[in-house]
């Protein structure tokens, strides 16, 4: 049985931590923007600096577009902090919508030219998490 830690649970989105198996893992409910999309990323972030969780899953199915303040915020500022605290794998559930599949697909490109993480895309979320889960942390 897998130990999940609830760490965000809004009309908007759900982050739960799974520590045996070191993975973040968040779901958006529905689209997202400002401060309710950054506190889901900025837990995640406390996550990997506290318990040195290397491993995302990001669940943006029901996501949209983001705002390009959004995009830019997590380039700029989340990235870097999540790059230093030694993020690694993420598994990607992309937006169903075309407008939203377009900027995941810019960031996840963004994220690819860094090097620093190993990034899968999928359409089961069973899946994503195997994958995840079969990753070594080091």
């Amino acid at each position: 049985m897998k130990t999940r830690i609830n760490q965000v649970e809004t009309e908007y989105a759900c982050l739960w931590f799974y520590p045996e198996a070191g993975i973040i893992h968040h779901r958006l409910l529905q689209p997202v923007s400002g401060d309710d999309f950054r506190s889901v990323l900025m837990s995640g972030l406390r996550l990997m600096q506290e318990h040195g969780a290397q491993k995302w899953l990001s669940d943006d199915r029901k996501n949209s577009i983001l705002p390009a303040e959004d995009s830019a915020w997590s380039q700029d500022y989340w990235l870097p902090r999540a790059y230093q605290a030694g993020w690694k794998y993420w598994a990607v559930l992309p937006p169903a919508k075309a407008r939203g599949q377009i900027n995941m697909k810019r960031l996840m490109e963004f994220v690819g030219e860094q090097r620093k993480v190993l990034i899968e895309v999928f359409s089961d979320p069973d899946q994503a998490w195997q994958w995840l889960a079969s990753q070594s942390a080091e």
